[in-house]
């Protein structure tokens, strides 16, 4: 996984305003990851996981939402385990 560049803008935040959450969470590849990571392809940012096609704007949700459908997952994901929405 890489960290954005610190002057570049994420994309999730110039379509929905700033994010105050600290992770995300990928509806691909259903795993978590820090806010300001992303993998660049082309001049779209991706899921950072090199093994996920998920886009890191429509695909990225909050981490605090999925916690609401579970909250039996932890406050800070663990990185790279697998968090199912569906079990």
């Amino acid at each position: 996984m890489q960290k954005s560049h610190p002057n570049a803008e994420s994309h999730r935040d110039a379509a929905f305003g700033k994010s105050e959450c600290k992770h995300f969470w990928c509806l691909h590849c259903e795993r978590a990851y820090e806010n300001g990571e992303w993998r660049e392809k082309g001049d779209f940012q991706m899921c950072p996981y090199d093994n996920c096609d998920g886009d890191a704007v429509l695909d990225a949700w909050e981490w605090s939402k999925v916690r609401e459908a579970h909250p039996d997952y932890p406050e800070v994901p663990e990185r790279g385990k697998h968090y199912p929405l569906y079990k």
